[in-house]
């Protein structure tokens, strides 16, 4: 009985994982949005590994300090996702910095139609006709939601150009995390001892750039903001580790792709509410079928693959 169970047991604590990474990353748009009125992109990236980093090494090396081995020694992969990771977070940021939590949100979603792609390039795979349509449904809805965020005026044309030119690269690079992160657990590389790695290697490479008179001035409301921030990477990466570590990547990339929806009702619910300090943020009725049409897609494109 118990080995018929466990695995049903890892799916569910898979499934939850990703669905507690979804739900942290639907709020994180918004937050992030807010934190860069007062500091730069690279303070704010910096300081998310740099808190995640402490927390984990403290919690790592207390349980078991041979763990923390990997940072003398560490795999060439893992120094190359690490580099992938910061290079999503500095695109997504600098992205999000020029446009809206609800347009970052909608266009990362490439990351996991990319990600469910992968297979079809690099292991030659066939698409079926399904994920044809899912892909086209998806790719119709990114273009409908385009438009009705170019009309929205909410953010000048250059800047929203460039913010989702600097969204589509993080998306790029997160693919190549996934993609390497995966790998790296299926070789018996524990989520959380390789998180170590993926932590440090930013905080020390951004180092140089952290603006210290943008941390030094903040009030306590925003240091709580940071906090937030740099505790949503430490539990949202540590999630999706074990996510990846007991799911395929492309079911792990299923439950992620519902993050947009939380951002989009979160957003309206500030609105509605009459929050002050919420981010400046329009969608149309275009906007919502085309967002309704990026998710609906991706599940078609993940799903499907799933059975085969």
């Amino acid at each position: 009985m118990t080995s018929s169970t466990t695995p049903d047991r890892e799916r569910r604590l898979g499934l939850l994982a990703a669905g507690f990474t979804a739900l942290l990353w639907g709020f994180l748009a918004i937050a992030m949005k807010v934190a860069t009125r007062e500091v730069p992109v690279l303070t704010i990236v910096w300081f998310r590994f740099a808190f995640a980093f402490a927390l984990l090494a403290l919690f790592v090396g207390r349980r078991d300090g041979s763990r923390l081995g990997i940072l003398r020694r560490p795999p060439l992969l893992g120094l190359v996702a690490a580099l992938c990771l910061t290079a999503n977070y500095l695109g997504y940021l600098a992205g999000l910095a020029r446009t809206t939590p609800s347009n970052a949100q909608v266009l990362i979603q490439t990351a996991p139609l990319m990600l469910a792609l992968v297979g079809v390039v690099v292991f030659r795979e066939r698409l079926t006709r399904k994920q044809v349509v899912g892909c086209a449904a998806a790719l119709a809805g990114f273009t409908l939601f385009a438009w009705d965020q170019a009309r929205g005026g909410v953010v000048a044309a250059s800047a929203l150009r460039e913010g989702n030119l600097l969204i589509l690269a993080a998306a790029v690079a997160w693919v190549g995390y996934a993609a390497l992160q995966k790998h790296l657990s299926g070789r018996g590389l524990a989520p959380q001892d390789l998180n170590l790695l993926l932590y440090l290697v930013p905080t020390l490479t951004l180092w140089p750039l952290v603006d210290w008179s943008a941390l030094a001035g903040l009030s306590a409301g925003m240091w709580a903001l940071m906090g937030f921030l740099g505790a949503n990477t430490l539990l949202a990466y540590g999630a999706i580790g074990e996510a990846l570590k007991r799911l395929p990547a492309y079911q792990v990339s299923v439950v992620i792709t519902l993050n947009p929806l939380i951002t989009l009702a979160a957003t309206v619910v500030l609105h509605a509410s009459g929050a002050s300090w919420a981010p400046a943020d329009a969608v149309g009725g275009a906007g919502y079928l085309g967002a309704a049409l990026v998710v609906t897609g991706i599940l078609v494109v993940l799903r499907h693959r799933a059975r085969a």
